[in-house]
């Protein structure tokens, strides 16, 4: 059984959106709603609405939007039962006991938190146990490392021994079956139907989430005789890799307001990681085997304001940096380079330099900005003139980017000082590269509302492309039935699923008309929204908050448009389609009620 229709209206109702949204997002009053900058993309000028009376919030600039399951999903990247139980437990309401989809999406986590702590246990066993010798080289390497035994014990680090199946032979032996080690990516089948293990011969990190369940694993080869180095695991109904961070179940108690550190150190690999944590620096997580995610910039940002970057010094890590740096730039988190000077990577840091030199550079660290100014110019032999004018056109595209007048000049000044160029030169071209940026963007983003108006590159509803018009008019329809449910019972004689030529705007009828026609009197979007993606529930909120849904003579332009979409659908069955035919079919009602409702204000 699933969440009833009752129980998610009792969590809609008792967690109020604006409340909700504002312990993530700081809300300013506007109007009958409230407005912030989008939390889920970059921007200036806020396009981010609340409405308490609606119940729903949307972006008018990423179309993100939904109700307030839908907005929880997104903040905490977590999937749609998750959300339910964490309003839930906000708004002190009881899981309904008979509730078995609850029930076994939580016996299936828990299972998988089971199994990857057996597996944790049985790793470090490996590499731990002297009675174990295969486990000697790796117990070895790390030693040659300078890792700690304290510090092996602290992150749980294990051993997967070369053969082919031990691993999977264990835990069946424990009672996990194949299937569910296959799910907890611990194991694979080969072509022959076999199952072996999927880490073999490495050095084995355990990937713990904030509460403390081993999630994950990472795996490294002990040299550089296989390949790929690193290997990590996949997705699984426990984990999902762009979501995480490693060594963050430390790291939140380490960093934040009041704390030792004001900002987290993100490293690009496990060992880094641990070499800091083993020195004290215990504020420093790892992104999972990628270049940082969106989600783990969203992440982070929930913890703390401020990251030091601590990436390899080499060509793949400063452009790793740059992305950080975009990504974090995007959720408002102020990004810090460490100076690792001719070490490649914290790790060797310490062991040249020590505990006490790497505090001193964290104290001051680089901003991202200097940095990156900084490394262009040591790309470059200054005093030739041909490398000269490389090294200060790239920086000045550099600055071009950034998006403050302010932060441009200053930074521009200094360049000017750097490359013993007039200041003036150097300023007028970096505005003239911003310029440039500036209208570029501003082309793409009219050509993309241009491309999203007639339907191109529409995932939620691929048909807008092929019957624009008649997706208009559909969209109208489920808005107006949507914001006023109980005109349903006025045309339910006239609108039938087939007059839907989308299948997105059939299938949202299809659970209104559903919801409605159900024992269930109070219908609420909640009802349908549980059914869909949370793209579909965006564009259900953006449907509900279109500027075409009519504030005066609702019944009657509602039936106004069942007839002209019925128009509409008979002129694209036409051969010989007139275009301008179609394009002016209606349009008298929807200039009408743009008029009518820009009168009363631009409302969400």
């Amino acid at each position: 059984m699933r969440f009833t229709d009752a129980f998610l209206q009792e969590i809609k109702f008792r967690n109020d959106i604006e409340e909700v949204v504002s312990r993530y997002v700081p809300l300013k009053r506007a109007g009958s709603n409230m407005t912030a900058c989008c939390p889920f993309h970059s921007e200036k000028t806020p396009s981010f609405m609340v409405s308490s009376a609606k119940r729903i919030f949307r972006c008018f600039g990423c179309d993100a939007g939904g109700d307030v399951i839908s907005f929880i999903m997104q903040i905490e990247n977590t999937d749609y039962v998750s959300a339910v139980v964490k309003l839930a437990e906000w708004a002190k309401i009881p899981i309904p006991e008979d509730d078995g989809e609850y029930r076994e999406k939580a016996v299936k986590q828990k299972r998988l938190f089971e199994i990857n702590r057996e597996a944790a246990l049985y790793f470090h066993s490996n590499l731990t146990d002297p009675a174990k010798p295969e486990g000697k080289n790796a117990l070895d390497y790390l030693q040659r490392r300078m890792i700690k035994n304290s510090t092996i014990k602290h992150f749980g680090l294990g051993y997967a021994s070369a053969s082919w199946s031990d691993l999977t032979n264990y835990m069946s032996e424990r009672g996990f079956s194949k299937d569910e080690q296959k799910t907890a990516f611990l194991c694979g089948i080969t072509k022959k139907g076999e199952y072996t293990d999927y880490f073999r011969g490495r050095l084995m990190f355990p990937i713990i989430d904030p509460a403390g369940n081993v999630i994950a694993f990472g795996g490294r080869v002990l040299d550089n005789s296989v390949m790929p180095k690193y290997l990590n695991s996949s997705d699984t109904p426990a984990f999902k890799k762009s979501r995480n961070l490693y060594a963050l179940n430390f790291a939140k108690n380490s960093a934040g307001a009041g704390k030792k550190f004001d900002c987290f150190i993100l490293c690009e690999g496990y060992m880094d990681v641990i070499s800091l944590h083993q020195a004290g620096l215990t504020n420093a997580v790892a992104s999972l085997g990628t270049a940082v995610t969106g989600d783990q910039a969203r992440l982070i940002s929930k913890f703390v304001n401020r990251v030091v970057l601590a990436y390899d010094t080499d060509e793949a890590g400063k452009r790793a940096m740059d992305k950080a740096a975009l990504l974090f730039g995007e959720v408002g988190v102020e990004v810090k380079v460490l100076d690792l000077g001719d070490a490649k990577d914290p790790d060797e840091f310490i062991r040249k330099y020590g505990k006490n030199q790497l505090e001193n550079q964290l104290i001051r660290p680089k901003g991202y900005t200097e940095s990156k100014l900084d490394s262009i110019f040591e790309k470059y032999n200054t005093g030739e003139a041909g490398d000269k004018i490389k090294g200060i056109n790239e920086s000045c595209e550099a600055l071009a980017l950034i998006n403050s007048e302010v932060e441009r000049e200053v930074y521009g000044v200094k360049l000017a000082e750097k490359y013993k160029m007039p200041q003036e030169a150097i300023l007028k071209n970096i505005k003239r590269l911003a310029a440039e940026r500036e209208k570029k963007a501003r082309s793409d983003m009219v050509n993309g509302a241009l491309r999203k108006i007639e339907g191109f590159g529409d995932r939620v509803n691929p048909d807008r492309a092929k019957y624009p018009e008649s997706v208009k008019k559909e969209e109208i329809i489920l808005g107006i039935l949507l914001k006023y449910p109980d005109l349903y019972g006025d045309v339910r004689n006239i609108l039938d699923e087939n007059l839907f030529l989308s299948e997105f705007g059939k299938k949202i009828y299809n659970l209104f008309k559903k919801a409605k026609e159900s024992e269930n009197e109070n219908f609420d979007t909640v009802i349908i929204t549980k059914e869909l993606s949370l793209a579909e529930s965006g564009r259900v909120a953006a449907i509900m908050t279109s500027e075409n849904i009519p504030e005066n003579n609702i019944s009657g332009t509602l039936e106004n448009f069942i007839h002209a979409l019925e128009q509409q659908n008979r002129l694209y069955e036409k051969k010989n389609v007139n275009y301008k035919e179609i394009a002016s079919s209606g349009d008298d009602w929807l200039h009408h009620i743009r008029a009518k409702n820009k009168e009363g204000g631009n409302k969400i």
